[in-house]
């Protein structure tokens, strides 16, 4: 086996390592919901909830996700590649000025909750805005815990050591459990606040033995005019500034539900964690597992391997992302049932939710799509381009929310399907332009690629409308939901498995 293809394959088994916990995590996400919805309901309490993650959110995507993603671990690599022994150096320096920065952002966003909710939160009043502020308040401590996690993170992947990395989310739900279960009869609706800190901790916590055997030390080194570090905020500025805008387009989505009645923002919470399931499974998992590799190669003068490398990470997801979106949109409504339905989550949440869950699903290849598109203008340390874009995008998102929800009155489907709308054209402006970076990539290729499996996968639809038609008996309970679940998931992944071999579908680019 040669180098090359070694390399590749160590990228298939961390994408797929990466995917069973990214799988095993949204189980767990999905227990959580479950929890939540039991033990609230579409109530205020779930939708205060829900709304105070805006803040603590919005801070992330400002000091660590747009930062690690896009400068942090390029420039970490150039300098294990030319200068090597700073790059411990680098860590420190970046790692410090998040802490000093964040603790001051979150200390004064803190203070001034009550402006801030009021804003984002329009359909709020009395009791549930105070509960909105008291849980933002208490839920800023988790951006500034999460800038230290995720930066010990990204040094884990870029050591490849994905198992600890991919643990580390699930820490993070269950601290949240953790908190609706035990803290929360406890100390009242406060503990559902202090579980998302508590699971922040955990997040943190379960990386630290894997950090010191890679020989990471914490300095108090704090050098804000060092080089290394303008270029990584240099680079991480663009980014940035799109993942912010992007968390204010969400933050937008969230304030035009609250007017929309008593537990319109749990549900509409509710679906998009459903509809997170195969961008998180798929799109997430292979662009964080190929982002190192995809990072080196993009230093080398001569590209090649790099756009054969990116196109056949596109290849693996469409191949794995359109297959599971058919299928969720298929048994949305059994989904929302398993997940959701219980305790004082009605059947009605429960349909609204998979109602709105439809509407999620038209976009979620394209939001599959996105992680590894942009991660390859990242790798080539262009965050300029895919940031522009994403701005495009969510300027559309935006328009056709507004309209859909107040000219149309569709409500959370409009919500749902402005997002959807704006995915997929985000998805077609990286591919063109990426095209215009990288000639040798071969766009025919990919839509090839495309209409193969989409083939395989209308066959797998027909399939699936065809045991839709066929009266299963048994209700809607959960046994006869979860049986029904199972037949359909099986039968369609069969289906699709057996086109996919009959038209030939193959990840390589020989064809």
């Amino acid at each position: 086996m040669s180098l090359k293809s070694f390399s590749l394959s160590k990228v298939s088994r961390a994408s797929a390592m990466l995917a069973f916990f990214y799988l095993l995590s949204r189980v767990v996400g999905l227990w959580r919901d479950r929890v939540l919805a039991s033990r609230f309901g579409a109530t205020d309490v779930l939708d205060a909830y829900y709304v105070s993650f805006n803040l603590p959110d919005l801070v992330f995507n400002l000091l660590v996700a747009g930062a690690i993603s896009s400068a942090f671990i390029p420039v970490f690599t150039e300098y294990q590649a030319k200068k090597k022994g700073e790059e411990w150096e680098l860590t420190n320096n970046f790692l410090n000025s998040l802490l000093l920065v964040g603790a001051v952002i979150c200390f004064v966003l803190a203070i001034f909750a009550p402006v801030v909710i009021g804003i984002v939160a329009p359909g709020f009043i009395g009791p549930k805005k105070d509960l909105a502020i008291l849980f933002t308040r208490v839920m800023m401590v988790s951006p500034i815990i999460f800038s230290v996690s995720m930066v010990l993170g990204s040094l884990l992947n870029i050591f490849e050591r994905f198992l600890t990395y991919a643990m580390a989310p699930i820490m993070y739900n269950l601290g949240i459990i953790i908190g609706a279960v035990w803290l929360e009869p406890k100390f009242g609706p406060l503990g559902l606040a202090e579980g998302v800190v508590l699971g922040a901790l955990l997040h943190f916590l379960i990386q630290l033995p894997s950090i010191w055997k890679i020989g990471f030390r914490w300095q108090g080194v704090l050098h804000w005019g060092d080089k290394g570090l303008r270029k990584v905020v240099q680079l991480a500025l663009p980014r940035t500034f799109g993942l912010v805008a992007g968390q204010v387009n969400w933050i937008m989505l969230n304030a035009l539900a609250t007017t929309l009645g008593l537990g319109a923002v749990t549900i509409f919470n509710f679906a998009n964690n459903l509809q997170y399931l195969p961008v998180a499974l798929v799109g997430i998992s292979v662009a964080i597992a190929s982002f190192p590799a995809l990072s080196r190669e993009a230093l080398q003068e001569d590209k090649r391997e790099f756009v054969k490398h990116v196109q056949m990470h596109l290849r693996q997801v469409v191949f794995w992302a359109l297959p599971l979106s058919v299928l969720i949109f298929f048994l949305r409504e059994e989904a929302a049932r398993i997940v959701l339905r219980s305790g004082n989550f009605s059947t009605f949440d429960a349909s609204s939710t998979a109602r709105v869950l439809g509407f999620f699903m038209i976009g979620a290849v394209s939001q599959s799509l996105i992680p590894i598109l942009s991660r390859s203008f990242y790798a080539m340390q262009n965050t300029k381009t895919p940031v522009l874009i994403s701005l495009i995008s969510i300027a559309i998102n935006a328009g056709l929310a507004i309209y859909f929800v107040k000219e149309l009155s569709w409500g959370l489907t409009g919500l749902a399907l402005a997002f959807s709308i704006a995915g997929i054209v985000n998805a077609i402006l990286l591919l063109i332009y990426l095209k215009k970076f990288l000639t040798a990539f071969s766009v025919k290729s990919f839509f090839w690629h495309f209409g193969k499996v989409v083939a395989a996968t209308l066959g797998m639809g027909a399939v699936l409308y065809y045991l839709s038609c066929w009266n299963w008996g048994g209700g809607h309970g959960l046994a006869a939901d979860f049986y029904r679940a199972v037949i359909f998931s099986a039968l369609a992944l069969l289906t699709f498995l057996g086109l996919s071999a009959i038209l030939r579908i193959s990840f390589s680019l020989k064809k």
